[in-house]
């Protein structure tokens, strides 16, 4: 690992616990083992490197989400896209979606974060679709769409209240039902 990426991983997991603003780069530097020089030399500024955490965290995001799901027959793969949400709200260290949160702490939508969360959120909506797609499910995109809000809404829910397996008992309930209304008769 270079420098570079130890400092953006290591920027990434204070940004995630801390916040972005609330992360200053005194402690960055000091967490990742590196003088404020070396920080601003390999980044110019913490935006640049708020830049870089959520690009890491975007590619470890869907790298994990890909493998869990496609381990499931392709005919499950939709559902097994809620059960990989639902399993990693239980995770230790779970703080919520780092996407959301940047959007909530860059709210204009021209700052760069909140493109980033914007384009995450897209990549994922696509790749929930394409699963439907692939299960040759009636109306993918529609269905995909669906999916893709219960996850979102059982991510943000489980941020806010806390890990509830009635909700999530709830929102794999309400999945089920979306890919049956998908199936062919």
């Amino acid at each position: 690992m270079t420098t570079a990426q130890h400092i953006a991983s290591t920027s990434l997991t204070l940004f995630y616990r801390h916040g972005f603003h609330a992360t200053g780069v005194e402690l960055l530097s000091r967490e990742a083992g590196v003088t404020k020089k070396t920080l601003y030399r390999h980044y110019a500024s913490k935006d640049l490197l708020i830049e870089a955490a959520l690009a890491l965290r975007h590619d470890w995001f869907m790298d994990k989400m890909r493998r869990f799901v496609e381990q499931a027959p392709t005919a499950q793969r939709p559902m097994a896209y809620i059960d990989f949400i639902a399993s990693w709200t239980q995770e230790e260290g779970f703080f919520g979606c780092a996407f959301i949160n940047a959007a909530a702490e860059f709210a204009a939508a021209e700052m760069a974060p909140h493109q980033q969360a914007a384009s995450h959120k897209q990549e994922v909506l696509l790749y929930v679709q394409s699963l439907c797609q692939q299960a040759t499910l009636k109306q993918p995109t529609e269905l995909g769409e669906q999916l893709y809000l219960i996850g979102e809404g059982l991510i943000v829910t489980s941020q806010v209240q806390g890990y509830q397996p009635e909700r999530i008992e709830s929102a794999k309930a309400l999945a089920k039902l979306v890919c049956l209304s998908g199936q062919s008769r």
